[in-house]
């Protein structure tokens, strides 16, 4: 299953964004308002939990500075990477999507396509805290 957050236009540069994607205590910036944990492992890894979900643990994988940074399950039922994309606009300002890749069964895709989308959409709209 794949899934794209909206697009968000950001009043930094791409460079700025990406540097500030690679610390992984400001994802917990991002994070929705229906997050019931959050925990930082190590420089690279998080583990949080919306309100009635299991806990999740994602582990910065590739980046390619500086256009996009993915963040991949570990220790999860479910195998899924969540990839941020960055694209330059000009040198104040660029642009920000999410991207949701996960190999799940279609009886679990119908349960948590929405909750996923308006997740994914979250963090991407909260992004702009970062600037």
């Amino acid at each position: 299953m794949k899934l794209n957050s909206k697009v968000n236009n950001i009043n930094i540069s791409d460079n700025q964004l990406f540097e500030k994607l690679n610390i992984i205590e400001n994802f917990k910036k991002i994070m929705p308002e229906n997050i019931s944990k959050f925990e930082i492992i190590d420089t690279e890894t998080l583990i949080f939990s919306l309100k009635g979900m299991p806990a999740i643990k994602l582990v910065i994988g590739e980046k390619t500075t500086p256009s996009s940074i993915v963040l991949n399950s570990s220790e999860s039922k479910i195998s899924f990477s969540l990839t941020a994309h960055i694209k330059k606009i000009d040198d104040n300002n660029c642009s920000f999507e999410l991207e949701f890749n996960g190999d799940l069964n279609p009886m679990i895709q119908m349960m948590v396509k929405n909750p996923l989308q308006s997740f994914i959409d979250d963090l991407s709209i909260n992004t702009s805290k970062l600037v």
